[in-house]
């Protein structure tokens, strides 16, 4: 999978509800999308102006087999951190922040 259906992929996510967030104890710092400060149709915007060469894909760091997704779009200057997986149909959002 490229960087093109990933993004549609995670876009449709977030369009239909079908997202999760991994817990983690910064949660106030690392994941604005889980505590409410940003919106999914914001994601959605910064995912959308996200160019091919701010997106990388490694494996997740708990589990080898699945592959995490990284995308560093800018917006009014400022460089937002997103970070996803897969888990079956839904994204699971690891990271939003700035």
């Amino acid at each position: 999978m490229g960087f093109r259906d990933v993004r549609s992929l995670l876009i449709d996510a977030l369009e239909s509800g079908r997202f999760q967030h991994e817990y983690r104890a910064d949660m106030e710092s690392k994941n604005l999308l889980a505590i409410g400060e940003v919106t999914p149709e914001f994601v959605v915007s910064l995912l959308r102006r996200c160019p091919g060469q701010a997106y990388r894909c490694s494996p997740y760091h708990f589990d080898h087999r699945i592959q995490c997704h990284q995308f560093t779009p800018s917006l009014n200057g400022e460089r937002w951190y997103l970070k996803a997986c897969f888990l079956s149909a839904d994204a699971v959002f690891i990271s939003v922040h700035q």
